[in-house]
């Protein structure tokens, strides 16, 4: 006879690891969900918050939502009013030779007048498309908000790490001092270390501290809780950009959406001035009327001896002064939106140049420090710190070596997250994606991940 594997007294010990494994998995499902939920908690790239941002922020999900409701009314417009259902009832019946008439139903359909319904419709268009277009645009500016955030927070873990590699270097140059010092050397030299070592940790907590605020900034853009935890971004991904304000000026014609809505906008005045013009024509309609005569022998409807009349009507637009207004008030719309694209056109190479200034003057200074100032700055600092371990140099020297390097890593992490920021600007002015270096393939000179 075979045994169970558990005799009945273990049937508690047993039921317990069955429940708590149950627990464990449970647990382990519903932390793999969250993560799974919250794809930003692991793996924070620019582009992970472009695609979080895109599904999840209500602006642009509003935008979306009033181009698509735009293109609806499309079908709205070119569609005939709906017909007139009418019903008469007669308080004192009107007496014929086959019966009262007691009840009056009729049937009308308004017909505007020629090219009307047309011209509503591509009113509609226009306006479908402008809204299109304003839909690019609030994701330009979304991108550009969540790109300069992105970048603020990536610069500030740049600079944690930075001073946090100063602070163990500065407590090493403390250590060689004290052993100077233990030599018969001056104790200025620690002294000078240690107000080196307070001035940096200050500088470290106060970037601790601002990372909650940039978070925060991040988290806001994306729709999220200004709380929700954030890690570190993983890179900042950089695309050197050869281009000029002259070539960018022509390709904006084609692809700022700006620009675009601002077109849409001249074509819809130039159909809402159409219009107008044909609602000085009459708008017809027609329809068909029923009336049920009664017998007052018999109150069955002799439906052969009720009448059946058809109908015709025109409108008569004769009031001329409102009719000149409608035309009036489309032309200024007209004139006002092309006045508007004109200022627009001129402002908005001014912007282009300006973005083109800063994009071009970080380039070059990350080219500078990260190719010339920063390798020299970590020689001096070798050189001085030999020099002073050879008791050649004054400690100071060697503060002031270590001072430089700082800064100049900090610039060469600054100009890259203004690259960053620049670069999103000029695809907010433009429509041209300078982000992506496949839509941007044409302006590319050199592409890398870490410069």
């Amino acid at each position: 006879m075979n045994r169970p594997f558990f005799k009945h007294k273990d049937t508690k010990f047993t039921k317990g690891i069955i429940l708590a494994s149950c627990s464990l998995s449970l647990c382990v499902s519903s932390l793999s969900c969250t993560a799974s939920a919250d794809p930003l908690t692991t793996n924070l790239t620019l582009q992970a918050v472009l695609d979080y941002g895109a599904e999840n922020n209500p602006r642009l999900q509003a935008a979306f939502n009033q181009w698509k409701g735009a293109e609806q009314n499309i079908t709205v417009q070119k569609g005939l009013p709906d017909p007139t259902l009418s019903y008469g009832y007669y308080f004192e019946s009107v007496e014929t030779k086959t019966g009262p008439q007691n009840h009056r139903f009729g049937l009308d359909q308004k017909i505007p007048g020629f090219g009307k319904l047309s011209l509503k419709k591509q009113i509609a268009t226009d306006l479908a498309a402008a809204s299109g277009t304003r839909y690019q645009r609030e994701k330009l500016n979304l991108d550009f908000s969540i790109a300069r955030a992105y970048s603020e927070l990536h610069y500030l873990k740049r600079s944690t790490e930075i001073t946090q590699d100063r602070i163990r270097l500065v407590q090493n140059l403390e250590e060689v001092a004290r052993t100077r010092y233990k030599a018969g050397a001056p104790m200025a030299s620690i002294l000078q270390a240690q107000v080196e070592l307070g001035r940096l940790e200050d500088r470290l907590s106060s970037l601790n501290h601002l990372r909650a605020p940039q978070t925060a900034r991040l988290n806001a853009v994306l729709n999220r809780p200004t709380e929700a935890p954030l890690p570190w971004p993983t890179h900042l991904p950089y695309q050197s950009i050869q281009t000029d304000a002259a070539n960018l000026k022509t390709q904006i014609r084609n692809t700022s959406p700006e620009l675009a809505e601002l077109g849409h906008r001249i074509s819809q005045g130039e159909h809402q001035i159409k219009l107008a013009q044909r609602d000085r024509l009459p708008d017809f309609s027609i329809g068909v009327q029923y009336i049920d005569t009664g017998n007052a022998a018999s109150p069955v409807t002799d439906s052969g001896n009720d009448p059946i009349i058809g109908t015709i009507g025109v409108t008569l637009p004769i009031w001329f002064g409102k009719n000149r207004a409608k035309i009036e008030s489309a032309a200024y719309q007209k004139t006002a939106a092309q006045l508007t694209l004109e200022n627009r056109t001129q402002t908005l190479d001014a912007d282009i140049r300006q973005a083109l200034f800063q994009l071009n003057d970080a380039d070059r200074k990350i080219n500078l420090y990260k190719e010339s100032l920063i390798p020299k700055a970590e020689q001096s600092l070798e050189v001085n710190r030999k020099g002073y371990e050879a008791g050649n140099m004054e400690f100071i020297n060697l503060i002031d070596a270590e001072r430089m390097l700082l800064e100049f890593q900090l610039a060469h992490e600054r100009a890259r997250a203004d690259h960053l920021i620049a670069r999103a600007k000029l695809s907010q002015l433009t429509g041209i994606n300078f982000l992506n270096v496949d839509d941007a393939s044409s302006f590319v000179a050199n592409e890398g991940e870490t410069p």
